[in-house]
């Protein structure tokens, strides 16, 4: 049964900075932070995939966190010129930048560890310390612990886990890696047939950082499954063992995808021509 919460919400705040075109030059910087919780994404529209479609501990509990679509720091600043070259007639160029905090995911265990019926939506519980005894890992005896010395590499290299250490992990505390994007416009004002008419012509590249190098204005992040959300996992659980858990461990950590459903990580071209009278 699905029903209403009271629980989530948001809040931001945005400081900006700007200084009006004057002189053929004008520019504008923000900063924007935002908090954003919630206890499901609804990222469906029936309730048997919004009750999957989350990372959990318990699955009927309502427990709120990150929301899935937070981007808790975002930098955004334009630039603007404009001189005279050719007689009357204006040429603009614009650079416009986004900065912005990657989307937010959550560390989860491999196979059904809670018993709910669902593979790999379950969060990962993160022991105390080093030789805690808290988790088997398979594979490591008594004088070889090689699987655990990978697992703590693996946790103190990623602030989420590490800052977990001792308890289940919460949802979405993870985020993906900072994405910059930068698009231009470069506009050239033409005459026109009679006289009082001129014509422009403009060209926007999107993703301008993306033409010049393949490699920028990439937008990495955790890609969605049907169980879980936005869940990331190096870790399978494969059972239990005097009532602790069994960690088998992968060989890597699952990896970031490349969002480009829409082309969002590539470089695009608009021409636009306009005539006024």
């Amino acid at each position: 049964m699905a029903t209403n919460t009271k629980k989530g919400g948001s809040n931001l705040a945005t400081l900006s900075v700007s200084r009006p075109m004057i002189g053929g030059f004008g520019w504008s910087l923000a900063y924007t932070y935002t908090e954003s919780k919630e206890v499901s994404p609804l990222t469906s529209s029936t309730s048997s995939s919004n009750w999957s479609g989350r990372s959990v501990l318990n699955p009927n509990e309502e427990v709120e966190a990150n929301s899935s679509y937070l981007v808790k720091d975002r930098i955004s600043a334009v630039l603007n010129f404009r001189k005279r070259f050719f007689g009357s007639y204006n040429t603009t160029f614009g650079l416009f930048y986004e900065g912005r905090s990657g989307k937010p995911y959550s560390w989860t265990v491999n196979n059904d560890l809670n018993g709910d019926g669902l593979a790999g939506n379950d969060l990962m519980y993160v022991p105390s310390a080093f030789g805690s005894g808290e988790v088997i890992f398979k594979g490591d005896t008594a004088t070889n612990h090689a699987n655990e010395e990978k697992f703590w590499n693996i946790v103190n290299q990623n602030r989420g886990l590490r800052n977990s250490a001792g308890k289940v992990v919460n949802r979405n505390n993870s985020f993906a890696p900072w994405t910059n994007s930068f698009d231009m416009r470069i506009s050239q004002e033409v005459p026109g047939f009679w006289s009082g008419h001129k014509g422009v012509v403009s060209f926007d590249i999107f993703n301008v950082g993306n033409l010049l190098n393949k490699k920028w204005g990439r937008i990495n992040e955790v890609a969605f499954q049907s169980n879980g959300a936005q869940a990331r996992s190096f870790v399978d659980y494969v059972g239990m063992q005097d009532g602790k858990y069994v960690y088998q461990l992968r060989d890597k950590v699952e990896d970031y995808t490349v969002r480009q459903t829409k082309g969002e990580s590539q470089w695009a071209l608009q021409a636009t021509v306009k005539y006024e009278f």
